[in-house]
């Protein structure tokens, strides 16, 4: 009778901690992630632990005149992207200049428009791998997007990992 009821409890135990590990594993959270997702190929071609707070920026050479461009982004609190700013080498076509956003020229000539307080939930690029170039979040470079083919279909958004061991 002892080892009958020592058995149960050792398989209630175990069924326990088995659940607990499969909860831990699989169903917990376990911190939000940026990923850049190849919507053709259906694979994460990048993923990095964000928070709110966290700054993104991605360089971009615009137009058939080459011209530097500059998007700043921060994360809100809501795990979305805030387009705090936009630096770019002069205007021209396809440059925002009708922006009702503060404005200057730097000593290098960059156009800065600032505070503009877009919130963008995702991004949808079409990448191109001649005219878009690096993305840094917190001004260290975590994707060149030269690496991909061009024309690739890609989704940049802030996701919430469920469980230590599932991917992102």
């Amino acid at each position: 009778m002892k080892l009958t009821k020592r058995r149960a409890v050792c398989a209630v135990l175990l069924l326990a901690l088995l659940a607990a590990f499969v909860c831990w594993a699989f169903v917990m959270p376990a911190g939000t992630w940026f990923r850049l997702y190849d919507r053709e190929r259906k694979e994460t071609v990048l993923a990095v632990p964000v928070r709110p707070g966290d700054r993104f920026s991605l360089e971009i050479e615009h137009s058939f005149e080459h011209i530097p461009w500059f998007e700043y982004y921060t994360v809100t609190e809501d795990l979305q992207f805030n387009l705090d700013a936009i630096a770019v080498a002069g205007y021209g076509a396809g440059i925002p200049a009708e922006m009702d956003v503060p404005t200057h020229i730097d000593e290098n000539g960059m156009v800065w428009m600032e505070e503009i307080n877009s919130v963008f939930p995702e991004f949808r690029w079409i990448t191109s791998s001649t005219y878009m170039k690096v993305f840094t979040l917190n001004d260290e470079e975590i994707f060149d997007f030269r690496t991909l083919p061009d024309a690739s279909k890609i989704l940049g958004e802030i996701v919430t990992k469920r469980g230590y061991l599932s991917r992102v």
